[in-house]
């Protein structure tokens, strides 16, 4: 037997505030980890901390969820969820499969801005983080595919994994993580006004690409 862990996190960002808010949750980001001290945790979320309109498949780190700010603290929630040597091989290759392509798999903008207006944008190689966490179940077989049939909110996740809760609180409080550092200096980077406007234009237009052609 060994174990997935599933993070959600209230994230100090405006968009994150702004989600929370509207679909009244505790949380707004999700991620899954294949190792307790999170080494190799993954999502779908913006690629720089300056931009938080283009993203996709990132691998994550602590530091991350409160965009290195460290006057920020964040509040998580943490699954625990034993799984059999095969479901973990299962999730482990669908990760990893995204991770390897060539074509690269983009953080679904549509899909979280559907979430306010009831629609749900299936859009070809494209996720938001709670699609991405839910799917990597699914691969498992730890929920059932009907779960993907909607857009998923972090807190829905809640109605199904509770039960595997083994922490909840602060971040800095979270021991597992204590002696971890793994910061990536590339997400602190800002490339500029004309380049970030022309990277979140190329993004679009890939997403709506995307969705018409899916």
């Amino acid at each position: 037997m060994k174990n997935i862990y599933v993070i959600l996190s209230a994230t100090p960002t405006m968009m994150g505030k702004f989600i929370r808010v509207f679909t009244r949750s505790c949380f707004n980001h999700s991620s899954i980890s294949l190792t307790e001290d999170w080494k190799e945790m993954y999502s779908f979320a913006r690629y720089r901390a300056s931009n938080p309109l283009v993203g996709g498949f990132v691998k994550e780190f602590p530091q991350r969820l409160s965009l290195g700010k460290k006057n920020h603290d964040v509040y998580i929630k943490v699954y625990r969820i034993p799984v059999t040597d095969r479901q973990f091989d299962e999730i482990k290759m669908f990760i990893y499969g995204i991770r390897d392509d060539r074509e690269e798999n983009i953080y679904n903008t549509l899909a979280a801005l559907g979430i306010f207006v009831g629609h749900r944008f299936n859009t070809y190689k494209a996720y938001t983080c709670s699609d991405f966490v839910a799917k990597s179940l699914s691969k498992g077989q730890i929920i059932s595919d009907s779960y993907l049939s909607k857009n998923i909110v972090p807190d829905e996740m809640q109605k199904f994994l509770d039960k595997y809760t083994v922490y909840c609180g602060r971040l800095k409080n979270y021991r597992p993580l204590r002696n971890a550092h793994t910061e990536c200096r590339d997400f602190y980077i800002k490339l500029g006004f004309v380049r970030e406007v022309s990277n979140t234009f190329s993004h679009f237009y890939n997403l709506f690409k995307r969705n018409v052609g899916y």
